[in-house]
């Protein structure tokens, strides 16, 4: 992930993800302007990674009325390293759904999402401490990214992660600059694979399904970079 800020520290050294929320448990939404971008695969794939690296109990919530991450926890259960908790909520009834999972123990709760414009996606901005804004990999995509994390960037910290690059360093870093424009943090970059689609499929993640190869890194890279972001506020 090169031209990517880096987060990372050592195990000795995990402040508590609840550091910056004032519930006690943690919120990561990802949110996007158009359908695509990878929001679903990445959040199940940061709930699984945050929970492989002890900062669960972990939940997962699904505003998204198609309910994709909701249907992969489903499938998830009776597997090992399943989140431990899961609720479907429009996004009226946010407020009661965080409260909820938050009463049952979870520290860090990630959201799905429908895509939307700032408008609809300003109630989830409003109880999330972190925004993931996943981009394609190309001019439009990031354009259309960096322009939701300005109209977003008064309500909750930002994140931008780059979907299935195939491009050589140079453009992205060009990429990268056009992400930056949305006044959030370049958090990753998480490369194209096959594996996803058959790891979701099946309610599993490529960390455990294809641990050897670049996807498992790219997801375990990521979750480092966003704690640190959720820690540093």
């Amino acid at each position: 992930m090169d031209n990517i800020l880096r987060f990372g520290c050592g195990p000795d050294d995990q402040s508590d993800i609840t550091t910056e929320s004032d519930s006690g448990m943690a919120v990561i939404a990802l949110v996007s302007p158009s359908g695509g971008a990878g929001r679903t695969m990445l959040a199940a794939h940061i709930a699984a990674q945050a929970g492989r690296a002890g900062d669960g109990p972990i939940a997962v919530l699904d505003v998204d009325p198609k309910g994709s991450l909701w249907t992969w926890w489903r499938q998830r259960q009776g597997k090992g390293g399943a989140p431990s908790f899961a609720g479907r909520a429009e996004t009226a009834g946010l407020g009661a759904a965080l409260a909820d999972l938050r009463g049952q123990g979870a520290r860090l709760c990630v959201i799905d999402t429908a895509p939307g414009d700032a408008a609809a996606l300003g109630p989830v901005a409003e109880a999330a401490d972190l925004l993931v804004i996943p981009a394609d990999a190309d001019a439009a995509g990031t354009e259309e990214a960096a322009a939701l994390g300005q109209a977003l960037a008064d309500k909750a910290t930002l994140a931008f992660v780059l979907n299935g690059r195939s491009h050589g360093g140079e453009q992205l870093g060009n990429l990268t600059s056009r992400l930056a424009a949305g006044g959030g943090w370049p958090a990753g970059m998480v490369r194209h694979a096959d594996a996803y689609a058959a790891s979701m499929t099946a309610g599993r993640t490529v960390i455990e399904t294809h641990p050897e190869i670049y996807a498992a890194d790219d997801i375990a890279e990521l979750w480092a970079n966003l704690r640190g972001i959720l820690v540093a506020g």
